[in-house]
């Protein structure tokens, strides 16, 4: 992990992947035999039961959490917000995808197969007359290894605007590093900062990562005429912002636990864990408002490639006006 950190080979990106499955294993063959020793007490369990459990079981769930892992998974809503423009803007989709998690484990292989995916959903959209974006919501670097400035090429393929802002592992490798190759590969930055599309009727902003949430409290720049998007990779500050006319906010972070069990312990962590949430904002002054926090399970996996319980997930919002 220290060599491939410091530059990439086929074999230490093999060996870190290997090894990732493998402490992966050694925790679920723990968890496995206390369960059997828990089971073995309350009712005796013969060893020629036992011993086919313990050899072919977690074989098995790697082999299907791998697999499972590297398959891209397309997951709709329809998302219904408050007109705030003075005309009909256009229709608009949203892709929101996050964690790509690009390093040792996974290479511009993961990247490719997102745009391929990425350009299918905009292809059809097309055909119904409504618009593409794209958003990343943090952590397109794992940090397990250097990004190079052709490291996100593969984005340069994508069909429609590609807007990113950081996540917590975009940093570990220099996070000028990774903008440097996010340029390159022609995707719009958004940290700090907000872009404004007019025509469909969306202030998208990109609050900066930050490990205390209170120093973000007051960067963003609401609009009062446009839908306002907000991509915060961490989904902890909802809540207060729902109420502050943010209609979307895009995050990630969390992989949604990407395997058992840590898939229960991650919703004991975070309030929103994954999927879609809602809330109906009611406001005297302006009227009341839907606003919608989608927190992706993430398309790459953090350190063993394993999805058990959660998918390599693609996530198409479809914006409807009322």
């Amino acid at each position: 992990m220290q060599i491939e950190r410091k530059k990439s080979h086929k074999i230490t990106r093999l060996l870190v992947e290997i090894s990732g499955i493998w402490l992966w294993m050694s925790f679920m063959y723990l968890f496995l035999n206390i369960a059997l020793f828990i089971a073995d007490h309350i009712t005796p369990i013969p060893n020629s039961i036992k011993l086919p459990v313990l050899l072919l079981i977690i074989p098995i769930c790697a082999i299907i959490g791998y697999v499972n892992a590297h398959r891209n998974y397309i997951r709709s809503y329809d998302l219904y917000l408050q007109n705030r423009s003075d005309k009909q803007p256009e229709d608009v989709c949203i892709i929101h995808i996050s964690d790509l998690h690009i390093g040792s484990s996974r290479t511009d292989t993961t990247i490719k197969q997102v745009v391929e995916n990425i350009n299918k959903i905009a292809q059809q959209k097309q055909k119904e007359n409504i618009k593409t974006i794209t958003i990343i919501s943090g952590d397109i670097s794992d940090g397990s290894a250097p990004v190079l400035q052709d490291s996100y090429d593969e984005l340069k393929k994508a069909q429609m605007p590609v807007i990113f802002t950081p996540g917590n592992h975009d940093y570990y490798q220099g996070i000028d590093n990774v903008k440097k190759a996010l340029e390159n590969a022609n995707v719009i930055i958004l940290d700090d900062e907000n872009m404004i599309y007019e025509d469909m009727g969306l202030n998208i902003i990109g609050l900066s990562f930050s490990f205390d949430e209170n120093n973000n409290k007051y960067k963003i720049p609401i609009s009062d005429h446009l839908n306002n998007i907000l991509i915060y990779h961490v989904p902890g500050l909802w809540d207060e912002l729902s109420k502050q006319k943010i209609d979307v906010e895009l995050s990630g972070h969390t992989h949604g636990g990407q395997f058992y069990p840590m898939n229960f312990i991650s919703e004991k962590i975070f309030k929103y864990s994954r999927g879609l949430f809602q809330n109906h904002i009611k406001d005297d002054e302006e009227g009341d408002y839907n606003s919608y926090l989608s927190v992706s399970e993430g398309v790459g996996t953090f350190a063993a490639p394993i999805r058990l319980g959660t998918h390599s997930e693609i996530v198409v919002l479809n914006i409807n006006r009322i």
